[in-house]
């Protein structure tokens, strides 16, 4: 009997068995599903109260655009939650309002076309002037380039300094000088590759097909932004495990860890656990690469794995009685040389305000978001005490929104190598990895939030386009 194993329960695992469950010419008569935690949905988590007020501790929602974003789309209205989304519109203060928080002031980023025509603090020239720049550029040499040395090749500093450092630490909570732009923004130098010019490639038409679905065409038709769900983004996997948990060809096993994976004589893996030696024709790895590699015997394959970094963040997410935030919009962030452990704030009480209590008029809900690269430099300060990343994140509601009143509910959360940096060099060693899948005829597949792609629509699509592309050799 084939069986394919997956490695980890978070929203890559689940995806590729959901996939694996819905080939028409089943490849693998049993699927195993191991997740070494004793629980399932990896960094999606999401804390339901009984007074209906929600908590991410993780993800918080999906952009319905491009390949992946319809693909989410489309797994939503398979799982019969199309009646579960709550959209973010264009025209909502959430999506149209986004700030920086520079120099002891908050400053909104430029949203129009008047406001890119005027000077607007903190920029020191109208953000036209940046893009006339971009267009007067010629092409780079394609060679590999941090996101902030592109964009301040193409743009100017002054546009990487304060726009671009703070988006990366809002995106990969990562330093821009350090993460390569071809491997975390693909399409920008897919654009002036194709088009010599990052705008010309914007305002260039693309042809894409609209699948047949109801929900993306009301998602494009109304102009989502952005989506959740009613009781938080955990629904999602948690449906998707309901969903895959009716199939009797599939095993999930939480508290299950992987204890090492070897090479057959027939080429087939031995996947070990601790009760069970389990013998897999192919494996999914939807695990973070370095845990993936410790599972290996030496090659050039775990040396690549063992490469990919990735950053710890600390959550805190804090809950006040009535009006508390100065400004309607999605959050602020701040770039790295203000020098301090937080990244940003989100503002969730106005993103998703369904998420907010009903037992009360009116409440604030806000995510404080402190470390990711770095956050050795957040462990020296506090060594992680609980009490002292609390008074951190009161401290910065209290000098960069004038919150002065005491939450009602406090959360932390610790998200240890959560999200994989996408450093230099990292499309070379996929490829090399790639190379060496394909060269030794390995039946391992490697899916999750380490290769191409952190987000929750990255993950979902990546499992499909694997599982899809392994079920049809």
């Amino acid at each position: 009997m084939s069986t394919a194993v997956v490695l980890g329960g978070g929203v890559s695992g689940l995806a590729a068995v959901y996939y694996l469950q819905r080939q028409t010419a089943a490849k693998f008569a049993k699927v195993i599903l191991l997740e070494a935690s004793d629980r399932l949905g990896g960094w999606v988590r999401s804390t339901r109260y009984d007074n209906g007020s929600v908590f991410e501790h993780g993800p918080r929602s999906l952009r319905p655009v491009g390949d992946s974003g319809i693909n989410s789309l489309l797994l939503a209205e398979e799982l019969g939650l199309s009646n579960q989304i709550l959209p973010s519109l264009s025209t909502s203060a959430a999506a149209k309002n986004r700030f920086l928080f520079i120099d002891g002031q908050i400053h909104a980023l430029p949203n129009s076309l008047k406001s890119i025509l005027r000077t607007q603090a903190p920029f020191t020239k109208p953000m036209i002037l940046s893009g006339l720049k971009e267009l007067l550029t010629k092409k780079g040499d394609n060679s590999d380039e941090t996101v902030h040395a592109f964009v301040a090749r193409r743009f100017g500093s002054e546009l990487a300094d304060y726009a671009v450092d703070p988006m990366c630490r809002g995106i990969f909570a990562g330093n821009c000088r350090s993460l390569s732009v071809d491997a975390c923004f693909p399409m920008l130098t897919n654009m002036e590759r194709d088009h010599g010019s990052v705008i010309k490639g914007m305002l260039t038409p693309k042809k894409r097909e609209i699948p047949s679905s109801s929900l993306v065409r009301v998602a494009k038709l109304e102009k989502w932004v952005s989506w959740s769900l009613r009781t938080g983004l955990q629904e999602l996997t948690d449906t998707m495990y309901t969903v895959i948990g009716e199939n009797n060809t599939t095993e999930v096993r939480t508290s299950t860890p992987c204890m090492g994976i070897e090479l057959l004589h027939d080429g087939k893996l031995k996947v070990q656990t601790e009760g069970e030696d389990i013998t897999a024709d192919h494996v999914f790895s939807g695990v973070y690469s370095k845990n993936l590699g410790s599972l290996l015997p030496a090659s050039p394959l775990k040396d690549n794995l063992m490469e990919i970094p990735a950053v710890s963040v600390v959550v805190i997410n804090m809950e006040y009685e009535g009006l508390q935030l100065p400004y309607e919009g999605f959050g602020h962030l701040l770039p790295s040389f203000e020098n301090g452990p937080v990244l940003g704030v989100i503002y969730d009480s106005c993103t998703f305000p369904e998420h907010n209590r009903s037992d009360m008029a009116d409440s604030t809900r806000v995510t404080v978001m402190l470390g990711g690269a770095w956050f050795d430099d957040l462990v020296k300060l506090t060594n992680l005490d609980e009490s002292h990343l609390e008074q951190i994140a009161h401290d910065a509601l209290r000098t960069q929104l004038g919150i002065t009143e005491r939450p009602i509910r406090t959360y932390v959360a610790l998200q240890k190598d959560c999200i994989p940096q996408y450093i230099l060099g990292h499309n070379k060693r996929l490829s090399s990895m790639d190379k060496y899948l394909a060269d030794t005829k390995l039946p391992l597949s490697l899916i999750g939030s380490s290769y191409r792609g952190p987000s929750v629509n990255d993950c979902i699509y990546n499992a499909r386009i694997t599982v899809e592309k392994v079920c049809k050799s």
